[in-house]
């Protein structure tokens, strides 16, 4: 029982790895977002912004837009580069993180930009947990 004891201690301290199902949701986060841009669909972005708080944009040609932004006006930002731009294709690269709360996720888009030139860009998303759900905290595009 002494060895019990000091045992299950240890075990509650230890953060536990993230489940299968976050991961899954963590990488669901990741391709909706990329769904949203290939489909011209700013409201499929509503389940992954967050519900309280702003979400930092940067953004070259997806917009021009640098700053924090809330969830409303990231969506409507999002309609208005869909109005005039395109997204032809969303490739996921890879994901970061996950386990500390925190995760990175790293994309490439081809895309027409508002004045009708075709551009491929890097795209970075910051995402943390909101209840049950990851949302993005912030968009980071990176010109190649």
């Amino acid at each position: 029982m002494r060895l019990l004891v000091p045992a299950l201690l240890l075990l509650l301290t230890v953060p536990a790895p993230i489940h299968s199902a976050g991961e899954d949701q963590l990488r669901d986060a990741a391709q909706r977002f990329g769904r949203a841009l290939r489909d011209a669909d700013a409201s499929a972005l509503r389940p992954i912004l967050p519900s309280r708080g702003k979400v930092q944009l940067i953004l070259v040609h997806l917009g021009p837009e640098e700053g924090y932004f809330s969830s409303r006006q990231v969506e409507a930002l999002f309609r208005d580069f869909f109005k005039r731009g395109s997204v032809q294709r969303f490739e996921l690269l890879r994901i970061e993180g996950g386990r500390e709360g925190h995760a990175l996720a790293h994309g490439r888009a081809d895309l027409i930009d508002p004045q009708g030139r075709p551009s491929r860009v890097e795209l970075h998303l910051a995402l943390q947990p909101e209840g049950e759900r990851w949302v993005v905290r912030e968009i980071r595009e990176m010109p190649r």
